[in-house]
């Protein structure tokens, strides 16, 4: 739905913003004016709503709080907005932490029939599951550099780019990713949410944290998560961050 919303007019999205950060300071929950201003400045390379934006920052926060070890991870990267609130995080801790971002940079993949009705409407009745990009979706890798390196300025040294489909490039790259302090994954759909379960969730350190931004939108991206953790009998606690986005912690 904020998805859809952003692509017919940025304005919009942009007011809706401004009024939830002024809402939130107006019933108590004050935000640092240096913190509007960071969020304010990542709103036009994301397509994340205001709460799974700021659990993204917050659990970056507090992985760095209680020294989990590991890199901070993103696996549906789009323009780049909720991953740089996360570096961003780092960044403030002095920590020299790395950051790997992994997307194909040309859209999304078309879905397949595990992702239901609307997932097919989404990909103009599609549901093939080729790689064949999904063109409404494209953040390309240039405005993810911009916002890391120009707007935030952060330390080029410390961000990873694994450019591809997760089916090629996560299989590769796990092993140079190596330990995972918080792994966000915004990958849509059925196979791509199992593909990047199956090749990171053991990277990620206990007690470091999962989250995953399409749970209660897409049923193909619940469907993949329930399944993953029951055949690996996991018994995670998942925190429902808003009507989509969910997260817990590895224990």
């Amino acid at each position: 739905m904020f998805k859809v919303l952003l692509r017919k007019n940025k304005r919009i999205v942009e007011t809706y913003y401004k009024g939830r950060f002024i809402a939130a300071a107006f019933f108590g929950n004050s935000i640092h004016p240096q913190r509007f201003l960071l969020y304010m400045k990542v709103l036009p390379y994301t397509m994340v709503e205001y709460e799974r934006l700021a659990n993204a920052y917050e659990v970056a926060q507090l992985a760095e709080k209680n020294k989990i070890a590991g890199a901070f991870v993103e696996c549906g990267v789009w323009k780049g907005g909720a991953a740089a609130l996360m570096a961003h995080a780092a960044k403030e801790a002095k920590s020299r932490r790395k950051i790997w971002l992994f997307d194909s940079f040309e859209g999304l993949p078309e879905p397949t029939k595990e992702d239901g009705l609307q997932a097919r409407a989404y990909a103009s009745d599609r549901d093939s599951g080729r790689l064949a990009s999904i063109q409404k979706c494209v953040g390309p890798l240039e405005d993810v550099q911009r916002l890391f390196f120009s707007v935030l300025q952060l330390n080029a040294e410390d961000i990873y780019f694994g450019k591809g489909w997760f089916q090629d490039v996560l299989p590769r790259e796990k092993q140079n990713v190596g330990e995972i302090a918080v792994l966000r994954l915004d990958a849509d759909w059925y196979e791509s949410t199992k593909c990047a379960l199956e090749n990171l969730y053991d990277n990620v350190v206990p007690g470091g944290y999962i989250l995953i931004d399409d749970y209660g939108h897409w049923e193909g991206c619940k469907k993949a998560v329930d399944e993953f953790l029951s055949s690996r009998n996991i018994k995670a606690n998942l925190q429902r961050v808003d009507y989509a986005g969910v997260y817990f912690q590895k224990q």
